[in-house]
């Protein structure tokens, strides 16, 4: 499950795909020409200050363009060689990076990540980490939980050692092979093992076996502020510019790019390199990239690296990347032989979209499907009432287990989907009752749920939190994941939670917390 898009929501136009069409599709010369017209709109519109694209076919870049302002308030233009963070489409680096080590016979897919973690490695709160493999990890099925840590550029806060990170938050909330669940954590252990396994750092490894061999002259790990002119500036929706930001997790989303580059990345992994290119995977793992799933995990489409599946009426490979004031795509088509590349240095139009439109502009049968499927789209739609399944309606005690200690809890689900969380006392009494911030919700099994901030630890710096429970029954307990997340979304820091039945009659609510319920339904 993929909790980051039920924790974090946000409403972007939708770009209108009759406007983005090309010419070519319409019977014209200009394949890219509405294409182009509307990126040029939405610049114009103050949508985002700016866009670099490349789009390659049958191992030949066709077209590389970039429209607006790398940087508003200087005034320095976009160009297809402008610099941009590409946030979580780093994970297709990380991945690559690693199945050079896998042919080299270094690192095996199917031994457990602890196998190389020399100091501290994983634990288990639920499952085995003998079953947290390499390959699990690439997956996003190992049971790792949700987990993100951003260091902004004017901040006191400074990243700690990989070892701090993994002993508060490298925990198994779920057993591994059980469900999909992004983590970014993950890929943060992945960069860990290339790192022992290599020898070398990350950002050196993939400069000398990936970037470098590839002809990736504008790619790096940016660890740093850059210069001024060097990287697109970051903007938020209202255009309002975000600093610069280093991670705890740059193996999921480190990486500074260009469109160019992005395009040379992407003929690699359509088998169709360029003459001055080197070749640094064999065929079968590029394959394997693509299409080895977790057998465990019917429902997930992730695979090694890449999200796969099909849209629009053809077979994609695709990662995007999205974080403060910026958003990226990559996506291929690999029956095609094609491949695009999107970078956006704002936040207010998806670059799936853009990704979707060029396709439609070379491809007519999925021009129709994606007309089609616009055309379909009515207004967002209420979220459903929250039904919870039986079993797990009753009263439910148990602890969060924090890295810092454990904090007793009280959990009320009513048959009607009303629901309660109560901090307890050292004897056991509750505190006051918080309701949830907004109608929980139910995915593939997991209760999401956020209410106020439950508990704290001495890591906390934001001004204010909110604690999202993502729960889910496992024999007689409901167990998962209790993530405290900064009002500024700067951070996610993961918990575990187990919870024990201990009334299972419906449970009387607080008049206070039922009024707090009827006022979010």
């Amino acid at each position: 499950m993929d909790l980051r898009g039920i924790i974090i929501a946000a409403v972007m136009p939708l770009l209108t795909t009759v406007d983005l069409l090309g010419e070519e599709a319409r019977g014209g010369t200009d394949p890219f020409a509405g294409v182009r017209d509307r990126v040029i709109r939405a610049i114009e519109e103050k949508q985002v200050p700016s866009v670099s694209l490349a789009v390659v076919r049958n191992g030949e870049i066709i077209w590389e363009e970039a429209f607006g302002l790398a940087d508003l308030e200087n005034e320095i233009k976009a160009t297809p060689e402008t610099i941009y963070p590409i946030a979580s489409a780093t994970k297709p680096f990380t991945a690559t990076a690693l199945m050079i080590l896998i042919e080299r016979g270094l690192v095996d897919l199917d031994r457990p990540a602890n196998d190389y973690l020399k100091g501290t490695g994983l634990r288990a709160c639920e499952g085995d980490t003998a079953r947290a493999t390499v390959r699990r990890i690439l997956h996003h099925t190992s049971g790792l939980p949700m987990f993100w840590n951003f260091y902004y550029e004017g901040t006191s806060r400074r990243k700690p050692l990989l070892e701090t990170i993994l002993g508060r938050y490298g925990i198994l909330v779920s057993p591994p092979g059980e469900s999909y669940n992004y983590s970014n954590l993950g890929y943060t252990v992945l960069e860990a093992v290339i790192e022992r396994v290599s020898g070398r750092p990350y950002a050196e490894f993939l400069l000398a076996e990936v970037f470098k061999p590839l002809g990736l002259s504008r790619t790096a790990v940016v660890t740093a502020p850059p210069a001024q002119g060097d990287v697109a500036v970051k903007y938020g929706p209202s255009l309002a510019r975000v600093p610069f930001c280093d991670h705890e997790t740059r193996g999921a989303g480190a990486i500074h790019a260009t469109a160019h580059d992005l395009a040379l990345f992407l003929l690699l992994h359509l088998g169709r390199l360029r003459p001055d290119q080197q070749t640094i995977l064999k065929p079968g793992s590029v394959t394997a990239m693509q299409s080895a799933r977790d057998p465990d995990v019917r429902d997930s489409s992730y695979a090694l690296g890449w999200e796969t599946g099909r849209r629009h009426g053809y077979p994609i490979v695709t990662h995007g990347g999205w974080m403060d004031g910026c958003r990226a795509h990559l996506a291929m088509i690999p029956s095609e032989g094609l491949g695009v590349a999107v970078l956006i240095n704002g936040e207010n139009v998806p670059s799936i979209q853009i990704c979707d439109v060029i396709f439609g502009a070379l491809l007519p049968r999925y021009a129709g499907a994606l007309s089609a499927a616009t055309s379909g789209q009515g207004g967002p739609s209420a979220p459903a009432a929250f039904k919870p399944p039986a079993e797990t309606v009753g009263t439910w005690e148990g602890t969060v287990k924090t890295h810092e200690g454990t904090v007793p809890v009280r959990l009320i689900i009513s048959a009607d989907g009303r629901v309660e969380l109560f901090r307890l006392g050292p004897d056991g009494a509750p505190g006051e009752g918080l309701s949830p911030l907004k109608p929980p919700t139910l995915n593939r099994g997991v209760a999401v749920i956020h209410f106020p901030q439950v508990f704290a630890t001495s890591d906390l710096s934001a001004a204010s939190h909110r604690t999202v429970l993502g729960l889910k029954m496992r024999g007689d307990r409901l167990t998962g994941e209790a993530n405290t997340i900064a009002s500024d979304m700067s951070y996610s820091f993961p918990s575990f939670i187990s919870l024990k039945r201990t009334d299972r009659e419906a449970p009387l609510f607080t008049a206070e917390g039922l009024e707090r319920t009827r006022g979010k339904t």
